[in-house]
């Protein structure tokens, strides 16, 4: 199969979202998701056939465990290939019951709430444990590591089947949803104007050029404007962003500038400073704690209770003999970070806020990868 854009060129990132593909956690063979080809410009992106990929969807059998203090490594095998999967252990800061719920405490009917609790947590830490040989399925997100790709999880549970109900279901609707879908280019045709014909071309090229000239106006303006959180809904209102998001680029086609129109709805401009946001996620400029739309933004370099964070977990882990020595790796700073803030972190965040620090000589870089605090 042939992409719209011809192998060596990839569908542009505005675009993105309006394949539903994208939005879906895809149930790719494992043999895909190792030979899926990496977007060129922003990490974590993949196409296969041309739909762009960051989240799937595994099914199989576990063939390798390893357990570490934060979280289980799996490997994984469907039959098509295995692949390693990053699941985080449910950890809670504070262990026991919930504040106001004692011991004792039932409801109407004789159920013990605490018995309940506990018999949950239970069960939760049962499924999330897994031996050689059992059936697992996890959600998330494909990362690259030391070379390597695997999935880092962001659910995943064993699979009770043991009449193979549930993987015969699976056997029989993958074909279906390669069949019916992923082996089905994303026409962009059918998204841009029927009549422009565009091909392969500069045109689109321009719309995602436009996207990154409008995240460099949307990062200089908060930090002029000394801002930490924002909505986008708020930005759209800016009436220097939105001039600049509504104005074509001078080489840019009329088809094009067309698109770029914000029209009765302003659908497109919406796209445009989604997609200039994206962008900035990608570069760690700002961040969201949750995955919805309309989720608040939080500004990285302004977030001092992240700051806080990281830097805690810096000096407090320095004082142990472990890190004594050498510091803090930076996978260590990076996985408490996710346990004690927000799970959505990425990597690209956290290294940015530890070179925020470093450069206020908070800490110090003792070799590469590790970090103390003074």
């Amino acid at each position: 199969m042939h992409s719209d854009f011809g192998n060596d060129e990839e569908l542009p990132s505005l675009l993105w979202g309006l394949d539903p593909i994208f939005s879906a956690y895809t149930k790719l063979y494992i043999k895909d998701i190792l030979e899926i080809k990496e977007s060129k410009h922003i990490p974590g992106i993949f196409f296969y056939n041309s739909h762009p990929i960051s989240k799937v969807d595994v099914f199989g059998t576990v063939v390798l465990t390893r357990e570490k203090d934060h979280f289980y490594t799996y490997g994984v095998d469907d039959g098509t290939g295995v692949i390693s999967c990053t699941c985080w252990k449910n950890i809670r800061p504070n262990e026991g019951l919930p504040t106001g719920i004692s011991a004792h405490q039932t409801v109407s009917g004789g159920l013990n709430i605490a018995e309940q609790l506990r018999k949950l947590q239970e069960h939760e830490q049962k499924n999330s444990k897994l031996d050689i040989g059992d059936v697992i399925q996890v959600r998330g997100q494909i990362k690259v590591f030391r070379g390597q790709r695997e999935v880092v999880a962001q659910s995943y549970s064993k699979v009770d089947d043991p009449v193979f109900a549930v993987q015969i279901a699976r056997m029989l609707e993958v074909p279906s949803l390669y069949r019916n879908f992923y082996d089905k280019q994303f026409q962009t045709h059918q998204v841009l104007e029927n009549d422009s014909h565009l091909s392969r071309g500069q045109e689109v090229s321009n719309v995602s050029v436009q996207a990154e000239r409008l995240s460099e106006k949307i990062s200089d303006f908060l930090q002029e404007s000394n801002i930490e959180n924002f909505y986008q809904r708020e930005l759209e209102i800016v009436d220097s962003l939105t001039a600049f998001a509504s104005k074509p680029l001078p080489s840019s086609s009329s088809a094009v500038q067309e698109y770029l129109e914000p029209g009765t709805t302003g659908r497109q401009i919406r796209s445009l400073f989604r997609e200039a946001l994206l962008l900035l996620q990608q570069k760690g400029v700002v961040f969201q704690k949750a995955t919805r739309p309309d989720e608040v933004y939080l500004v990285t370099d302004k977030d001092k209770v992240l700051h806080k964070v990281i830097l805690n977990t810096i000096q407090e882990d320095c004082k142990r003999e472990k890190y004594a020595e050498k510091g803090c790796h930076f996978l260590h700073i990076f996985t408490c970070a996710r346990q004690a803030y927000s799970p959505y972190l990425t990597s690209t965040i956290v290294k940015r806020v530890l070179d925020k620090l470093e450069s206020g000589s908070d800490i110090v870089s003792t070799m590469e990868g590790y970090y103390t605090a003074f």
